[in-house]
């Protein structure tokens, strides 16, 4: 049985059909995207994807690795990010 927790982040990811598709995005790519990369990649508004990963990021789901910077803020998928979307993708089966 899966922990609560788990089952709130599923439940995030099921509901945000945006904030799923950054995530696969992140997770194909070999390297880290800037938001205007993610936007290109998803067709996804730049500023809807901005305010996406900022939820993404309070759930710990990517990271920006370079936070300090004002612009071109480059993002990685965690490995939370990517055990969440492991399950997701398997209870849909």
């Amino acid at each position: 049985m899966l922990e609560k927790k788990l089952w709130e982040d599923i439940s995030f990811l099921l509901g945000s059909k945006l904030c799923r598709k950054i995530l696969e995005c992140l997770n194909s790519s070999d390297k880290p995207l800037a938001p205007l990369q993610i936007s290109k990649l998803t067709n996804i508004a730049r500023s809807n994807v901005s305010t996406k990963l900022g939820l993404l990021v309070k759930r710990n789901f990517v990271k920006c690795i370079n936070p300090e910077t004002r612009k071109w803020r480059f993002y990685e998928i965690t490995s939370k990010g990517k055990e969440v979307l492991k399950k997701v993708k398997e209870f849909e089966k």
